[in-house]
Formats: C-alpha cells, structure tokens, sequence
C-alpha cells in the first residue's frame, strides 16, 4: 500500500506541475479545482507520512537492515519524503500569498521539485540507494 501510494503522490505533483503551468501560459486568473486538487495531493502526502510511521513503528524500514548503513537510508527515506517536501510547500504557499510572484508560476516549479522530491524518496526506500 505504502508502495502504491507513493507513486500515486508522484503521480499527483506531476499533475499539479503540468496543470499549473498550463494555467500560468493561459495568464488564468481564478483556477478553484486546480487548488483543490494542490489540496489532495497534500492530503496523499501527509497520508503517506502517516502510514510510513506506521510502518516504521512495526518494524518494517525500507532498504538496508541498520548494520548496513540503514540508519542513513531512513533518514534519507523519510527527508526526501516528507521533510523536503513539507519544507518545499511551505515557501510555495508563502510566496504565492505574498502575491510578488505568479501563483501557478510558483505551484509549476513547486509541482516539479516535489515530484522529483517524492520519486527520490521513493527509490531510496525502494532501492536502498
């Protein structure tokens, strides 16, 4: 499920990136699903933070066990995740309320670095690497 459901949030910021940079090449003013879908993707993503504690909390770690350098994995797993990302939306939202740049320009790059974000959450948790 946990596997499942990081390639849908990859998926959902690719969305995200493409929609919004359709509407910044459009000049839209006023784009009401586009945030409400900006708003699910967020929600997969704090889904999958809480179902990757819960996975964590049972046991299951992703890559390599610990005595191979799976502390860093981990690390570096739940950074590339949900630590970035967060980090990422968090200055997306600001600098799109702040009004000095195009929203949909913001929420384009945003799109992009989140996805590329999350995919490589995605292959250090796969991979191990």
């Amino acid at each position: 499920m946990h596997l499942l459901l990081g390639a849908v949030i990859v998926a959902s910021w690719l969305v995200v990136c493409l929609w919004a940079l359709a509407l910044r090449l459009r000049r839209s003013a006023e784009a009401p699903m586009f945030w409400r879908t900006v708003s699910v993707a967020q929600l997969l993503l704090v889904l999958q933070l809480a179902l990757g504690l819960t996975l964590f909390l049972l046991g299951r770690v992703p890559g390599r066990p610990p005595q191979e350098g799976g502390a860093y994995t981990n690390t570096f797993h739940a950074l590339y995740g949900f630590g970035f990302p967060a980090l990422v939306l968090f200055f997306s939202h600001k600098w799109a309320r702040e009004g000095r740049r195009d929203p949909f320009a913001v929420f384009a790059v945003a799109g992009l670095v989140l996805m590329a974000l999350v995919m490589r959450g995605f292959m250090v948790g796969i991979l191990g690497a």
